[in-house]
């Protein structure tokens, strides 16, 4: 009974885990990226914003894995039901915080990468353009926080069926 509701508790956090590694390894590609093509930015302002987005690429996904680390961590299904329970309460409410967190730091990011983009990918018509920043920023912006209202409401159900899984091992 209890490898197998072990088993249905890691499958239900891997419906997080998956997407957020895929994640983590896109972000490496960007960030290897931006780090050979650093000599690009030949600007004080351009090589401040390309370390943040160095940091924010490598940040991201560590705030991300961690909380999902401690939700794996916080069913022992072998304890007693209150103390598993009130452990995943204690993760799912952390889980929740580090994952506003990493929205909130991904419009930073951004920022970020669209200031950089002028040197990275050079001078041309697109960014050239007096309208390149407005509509970067505004079309980034929805696009950004309809995925992250996507992504969010995705986990929270997700959270709901493995706290639903441990409510059932009390019966």
């Amino acid at each position: 009974m209890i490898k197998s509701s072990r088993t249905k508790y890691n499958a239900n956090l891997n419906k997080i885990l998956i997407p957020e590694c895929i994640r983590k390894y896109s972000l490496s590609w960007f960030f290897l990226f931006i780090v050979f093509n650093f000599d690009k930015l030949d600007a004080v302002s351009f090589e401040i914003s390309g370390v943040m987005a160095i940091l924010l690429f490598i940040l991201l996904p560590a705030i991300s894995l961690f909380s999902i680390q401690q939700l794996y961590k916080s069913a022992d299904i072998s304890k007693s039901y209150a103390a598993t329970l009130k452990d995943f309460a204690i993760q799912k409410i952390m889980f929740c915080k580090l994952q506003k967190l990493n929205f909130t730091l991904s419009y930073l990011l951004l920022v970020t990468v669209l200031i950089i983009s002028t040197r990275l990918f050079g001078r041309n018509e697109i960014t050239d353009s007096r309208y390149f920043f407005i509509i970067s920023f505004g079309f980034g912006y929805v696009v950004l926080f309809s995925f992250s209202k996507w992504v969010f409401k995705k986990h929270n159900h997700t959270i709901r069926q493995t706290e639903d899984l441990l409510n059932e091992l009390a019966t």
